[in-house]
């Protein structure tokens, strides 16, 4: 979502204005921004937790957004630096899992139950896989791969550069790699 520097001064300037574009942002990446959050803190309510966090920062802190990137981007790293706040304070040792949606549930239904168990395997080995990689491989695989992120973008999101971003999505690729094959083994 792209904002112009006049729009960006009505939302500053009014609280109505405000308030919609925020319930704009929260229809928009509520979902993907607690997703992001959940690979990092690795917990279904605490990701929810924030993810309002982060949409309440938003909007106690939208005149210092500085329009040099998308609003996706500014969201994405709020996002990240909560959640390495959350992971300061606490010291997580259960490592939940990501839950089949239930888009791939239901394909996963119509075939025969031996594929379904299967499957389920397989997904989990997976989501333990990425969840178990570090987190600077984490971060841009979960980017690249479930946000579907271009390469520039996970760069300014991240605030590293290009050739850092291919270097550890390759790296975090060869680790996933390993690590899901000794998984299904």
């Amino acid at each position: 979502m792209e904002i112009s520097s006049q729009k960006l001064q009505n939302i500053i300037q009014d609280e109505r204005v405000k308030e919609t574009f925020i319930e704009q942002l929260i229809k928009e990446y509520h979902q993907s921004i607690t997703k992001l959050a959940y690979t990092y803190v690795k917990d279904q309510p605490l990701a929810e937790e924030v993810t309002q966090d982060v949409f309440l920062t938003c909007f106690h802190k939208i005149e210092l957004f500085r329009n040099d990137s998308s609003i996706k981007t500014w969201l994405y790293r709020i996002t990240i630096n909560k959640c390495k706040d959350q992971l300061r304070k606490r010291k997580f040792i259960d490592l939940l899992m990501f839950q089949p949606d239930r888009n791939n549930q239901e394909v996963i239904e119509t075939h025969h139950p031996e594929s379904i168990v299967t499957a389920n395997y397989e997904y989990k080995a997976l989501s333990e896989s990425v969840l178990s990689l570090p987190t600077k491989f984490k971060e841009v695989i979960y980017m690249h791969y479930y946000e579907e992120m271009k390469i520039q973008e996970i760069s300014q999101v991240l605030s590293i550069k290009i050739n850092t971003v291919k270097t550890r999505l390759n790296r975090g690729r060869n680790m996933l790699k390993e690590k899901y094959e000794e998984a299904i083994k």
